[in-house]
């Protein structure tokens, strides 16, 4: 045991995974009902059953998301909004990744905070910029350990290739919305919904920000930053954990389930906006994603290590029109922040330092994370 991390296995569960690689798939999702709005305010979110191989995993976990609309003039304790959730997901899946990297390689942690940073592009109402993706994204690592030079560059330079959050960030990711309606005569519609971000132009930025701070093991707590015409609305501390079969002890959800939450949260509010008077009902939405173990251990290099297979569920009731559906679900889509940062290709600013001041800087890039991978794999075969 190192860090509050028990890995002696992982060598063996590299070899079942190539026995049994239907063992290897994670699939997380969450869900919301779109017409109740949480007694407090914003958006409610539940982590739904995580099924791990062959096994189902139950979540108890709720995840509200603050709408910005309803963020408190005078900075009060709230919900993050799903932006400021979405940088939370990202840090914290960093860090659970630096905490296996350097435990495996076996070094001792003193302290990991990791402080994630983008910019929202805001409307000249104020409100986020129709389909812009967040802007200049980044992340901080300061660290505290024994390890050399070179073993914190080197676990830094892989952690871009293999953290599934920062690789969703970093890679064109497709996500897939979905729409199924009962209709009254006891039949059903399914439509397809086809969308692209709006891209609409800024007229200012509101910076946000997570900060999230190692504990032990695979638990560590965050909190978040929006910062609108000056004034800083602050959320947290939160808890987030990994799941018992995952090396976690299950004290809140992992980062995997916190983003599909971002992902769900905006677009709820979205969806209601965009069905209003379509006379739609019992609508719910969910959100789902997939890990493969495979690729992010590197067994098979042709596997993604990005969170991926992205999808939105969305269920109702109602005989609305498919046209009218269709058309409805792509413009809440495509107004969307988080769906449009996740589906375009950005570069994420990476920095490390260390208590001595020492540290670098680098800047990841898809291409430069396949490359980390490839390499990664030509020493594998060589040892082999």
């Amino acid at each position: 045991m190192r860090n509050g991390l028990n890995i002696t296995g992982v060598s063996e569960t590299v070899h079942e995974l190539r026995d049994h690689p239907e063992e290897a798939i994670a699939d997380f999702a969450v869900a919301a009902p779109v017409e109740a709005a949480h007694p407090d305010g914003g958006i409610r979110t539940e982590a739904l059953t995580l099924r791990s191989g062959t096994i189902r995993v139950a979540r108890d976990f709720r995840i509200d998301q603050g709408e910005l609309g309803a963020v408190p003039s005078y900075g009060a304790d709230r919900a993050p909004t799903p932006y400021e959730s979405a940088l939370a997901a990202l840090g914290s899946c960093v860090l659970i990744t630096k905490v296996n990297g350097y435990t495996a390689r076996g070094v001792t942690l003193g302290s990991l905070r990791m402080t994630v940073t983008a910019g929202l592009a805001l409307d000249a109402a104020g409100r986020p910029a129709a389909g812009a993706a967040l802007r200049d994204l980044a992340w901080h690592c300061e660290l505290d350990c024994d390890a050399p030079p070179d073993t914190v560059e080197s676990i830094s330079r892989l952690v871009t290739a293999f953290s599934p959050n920062h690789r969703v960030f970093l890679d064109e990711s497709a996500i897939e919305l979905v729409a199924t309606v009962h209709r009254p005569d006891g039949g059903s519609t399914e439509v397809t919904v086809p969308w692209e971000p709006r891209d609409a132009p800024a007229a200012s930025t509101a910076p946000v920000r997570a900060e999230v701070v190692w504990e032990n093991g695979s638990e560590a707590t965050y909190r978040t930053e929006l910062t609108l015409d000056g004034v800083r609305h602050r959320s947290g501390p939160l808890v987030v954990d990994q799941a018992k079969q995952m090396l976690g002890i299950d004290k809140g959800p992992n980062s995997q389930e916190i983003l599909l939450s971002a992902l769900c949260g905006e677009l709820t509010t979205l969806v209601r906006e965009e069905t209003r008077g379509l006379g739609l009902s019992d609508v719910r939405l969910r959100a789902g994603g997939r890990l493969d173990t495979r690729g992010m251990l590197n067994v098979d290099r042709d596997i993604s290590s990005s969170f991926h297979d992205l999808r939105v569920r969305l269920s109702a009731r109602g005989d609305t029109p498919a046209d009218e559906l269709r058309a409805a679900l792509g413009r809440a889509m495509s107004r969307a922040t988080v769906p449009a940062t996740l589906r375009r290709s950005g570069p994420v600013d990476v920095r490390l330092t260390r208590p001595d001041g020492a540290g670098f800087s680098h800047r990841s890039t898809t291409a430069r994370a396949e490359a980390i991978r490839d390499e990664v794999t030509r020493r594998q075969r060589a040892a082999a």
